[in-house]
């Protein structure tokens, strides 16, 4: 996205921004026409994050809107501290929005830019079987890991059962779950509950490659409609055909 676009962007939401370099995190956001208290850590990671998700719009929620789809309900697998939900809510003002986030310390967070965004959030993984895990952390959370561990102290919901709770319907699926992806497309009945989904792929392991994405999605009945590669993960959308 062009600084112009990024500034006109930034404009819409109350936020200023100049250049990359110098941006700073807000305190405040415009949500559905008012400013909002946000609560965000200083954090590298977050604030590529907020570039990317709410002034380029990276996973291409305002394409979707564009095309005149009927979104009411927004899953968010791998929610970190809520900048996904900011954008659909405003983007999707009458959605139902479930927002799942693993690490206990963006509880503080999470919470704020929900109460202000008006979605729910829950404090939990979400794979193949519910479970427990543990967490690889890292000092940017948005590269924090889950680890499937029988002993671990935090919960995880079944694929099924966050989308039987939003009303068993998905209409956009967003994921960005540092690799756990691989693992939520052996599910394929859930899938056939989605019907748009846009998604950070992650290439971690022998065998997980680009084309292995395409093929993935293809197989689960999804048309994709944008692809963009980035070393060694990526930004993907697609929707359902079948």
């Amino acid at each position: 996205m062009t600084l112009l676009n990024r500034r006109r962007a930034a404009c819409q939401l109350g936020v200023l921004f100049q250049r990359s370099a110098a941006f700073r995190l807000p305190s405040a956001i415009r949500l559905n026409g008012r400013m909002q208290h946000v609560s965000l850590p200083e954090e590298n990671g977050i604030k590529v994050a907020f570039i990317d998700i709410l002034l380029d719009d990276c996973y291409g929620c305002r394409v979707l809107e564009q095309k005149c789809e009927t979104v009411q309900t927004v899953l968010d697998i791998g929610g970190n501290v809520g900048l996904f939900g900011i954008a659909a809510r405003n983007i999707f003002p009458s959605a139902r929005i479930h927002s799942y986030e693993p690490n206990q310390l963006l509880k503080p967070y999470l919470s704020v830019q929900a109460e202000a965004a008006q979605f729910d959030y829950f404090m939990e993984a979400v794979g193949l079987e519910r479970g427990m895990i543990s967490l690889a952390l890292h000092e940017d959370s948005v590269q924090t890991r889950a680890v499937r561990d029988a002993e671990g102290h935090i919960p995880q919901v079944a694929f099924r059962e966050a989308i039987e709770r939003i009303g068993g319907e998905v209409d956009l699926l967003k994921m960005d779950c540092e690799g756990d992806e691989w693992t939520l497309f052996e599910d394929k009945h859930s899938w056939r509950h989605v019907k748009h989904l846009c998604m950070e792929y992650h290439l971690f392991h022998p065998g997980h490659t680009e084309q292995a994405v395409q093929t993935k999605l293809k197989g689960l009945g999804f048309e994709i409609t944008s692809f963009a590669p980035i070393r060694h993960f990526g930004l993907v959308t697609a929707s359902r055909n079948t």
